[in-house]
C-alpha cells in the first residue's frame, strides 16, 4: 500500500466515521496485528495519516479563529 492510497483511505473513513475514524483505524490495526502483519501496517499508516489531518484541520481552524 502506498502512502497515497493510505491517505485516501483515511480521508474517506473520516467522510463515513467522523471523529470515530481514527478509533475505528486503530481497531483495524489491532486485529490485523495477530493475523497479516502488512496490513496491520498499512492501518497503523492510515491511523497515522487521520491523526496529521486532524492536527492540520485543528490548527487550521485555529488561525482562522484568530483572524
Amino acid at each position: 500500500m502506498t502512502i497515497q492510497s493510505s491517505i485516501t483511505i483515511a480521508r474517506q473513513m473520516i467522510d463515513r466515521f467522523g471523529l470515530q475514524a481514527q478509533a475505528v483505524a486503530a481497531e483495524r490495526a489491532t486485529l490485523a496485528q495477530q493475523d497479516d502483519p502488512r496490513m496491520h501496517n498499512h492501518w497503523e499508516q492510515v491511523h497515522a495519516v487521520i491523526c496529521d489531518l486532524r492536527r492540520s484541520a485543528s490548527a487550521k481552524e485555529r488561525r482562522q479563529a484568530q483572524g
